[in-house]
């Protein structure tokens, strides 16, 4: 899937823009707080309907401007085109239009418009907490099993249901009825999480070894309680404990992946420059994996390109975007940093004080 061409209209400092985009890659050259990551933060919401540096609407809308627009056009693996639509409103309300009608949800966007991002706060996947890497699994799992996105929004209302629960119960045996229903959402929901990570982790073990050839990673992934129990004994025998602290404490709201070398966390042994590199290997391993299996390709936005990465190191990255097909949205200060990238299908996008040029 790529964009064609995109206008964004109100967004922080971009009061309009309307560009024609390269299928290949596109590049974003600017000052500090030109406005380069804002593009790539309207087109990342595009396909998620929230921004990836704020949830308030009103730190991302125009000043003095009552809402957001985003419209873009897009064209599959086949050469079909369709056109979307977002409206953010200040009370984050959602107009979405997908060829001209209404009556959409977010996840039609996400499935439409699936996004890889890198930026420079993506350490997050490697050193932040389990919840940027079950969003990383989860990912995975909702564009590759229809089912999951209806189990993952069932699982978080019982989750809550039960947590508020826990503060009125006496005895287990009111608990009884909502976990007869999520146990097995949860044990659904997991199942899905291990069979992704089954067949992702060869992929993201391959990748970080073209990488880091000196480091050889291992993968694992933890469903958020004891393997070989069930999740509804689970549940019963950890009560009182979740009783005691009114919050459910095992479960697939717990899973994690575990990456290591030599039985050492990533975090505790890589540099910066090398968690980056890292970091990217998981993001490309899973849009490459989606290409596969799908036959669409991914959008890759990569924000503040050169940053952690000497040359040698931009050159590999750059060599693994380029033989991934797909079209890719980068950020750089300046143009010396992404010369030896561009080639004949390549455009270039000059911004200054939120005008494109």
């Amino acid at each position: 899937m790529t964009l064609s061409h995109i206008k964004v209209h109100h967004f922080r400092n971009i009061e309009y823009a309307q560009l024609h985009l390269s299928h290949h890659f596109n590049f974003v050259i600017g000052d500090n707080g030109s406005g380069k990551t804002s593009l790539l933060e309207a087109i990342y919401m595009l396909g998620h309907g929230r921004s990836f540096r704020h949830i308030q609407s009103n730190r991302i809308i125009q000043h003095e401007q009552p809402e957001l627009v985003l419209f873009s056009k897009i064209e599959s693996a086949n050469q079909q085109s369709r056109s979307i639509g977002l409206a953010k409103t200040r009370n984050n309300d959602n107009t979405i239009k997908i060829d001209g009608d209404e009556g959409y949800r977010l996840t039609d966007l996400a499935k439409l418009l699936p996004i890889q991002l890198i930026t420079p706060e993506g350490f997050d996947l490697l050193t932040g907490g389990p919840k940027y890497r079950r969003a990383f699994i989860d990912w995975g799992c909702f564009h590759h099993y229809p089912e999951f996105v209806f189990l993952w929004h069932n699982l978080k209302r019982l989750f809550k249901q039960r947590n508020a629960l826990l503060k009125q119960s006496n005895s287990y045996n009111q608990m009884l009825p909502w976990d007869k229903e999520l146990a097995p959402i949860a044990e659904k929901i997991s199942k899905f999480r291990e069979d992704y990570t089954q067949h992702i982790f060869p992929e993201i073990v391959q990748t970080s070894q073209d990488f880091l050839p000196e480091y050889q990673l291992n993968c694992s992934y933890y469903q958020g309680w004891e393997y070989g129990l069930n999740y509804a004994e689970i549940l019963h025998k950890q009560y009182e404990r979740d009783k005691l602290i009114n919050y459910t404490t095992l479960g697939p709201h717990k899973a994690d992946i575990k990456l290591r070398i030599d039985n050492i966390p990533v975090e505790d042994l890589l540099s910066r420059g090398q968690l980056k590199l890292l970091m990217c290997a998981l993001r490309l391993s899973q849009g490459e994996y989606y290409t596969k299996q799908t036959a669409q390709s991914c959008i890759y936005l990569i924000d503040d390109f050169a940053s952690e990465l000497d040359l040698e190191k931009r050159g590999l990255l750059a060599k693994r975007l380029k033989s991934a097909h797909s079209q890719v949205f980068i950020t750089a200060v300046s143009q010396d940093q992404i010369t030896h990238m561009i080639d004949e299908n390549d455009k270039i996008f000059y911004i200054k004080s939120g005008i494109i040029s």
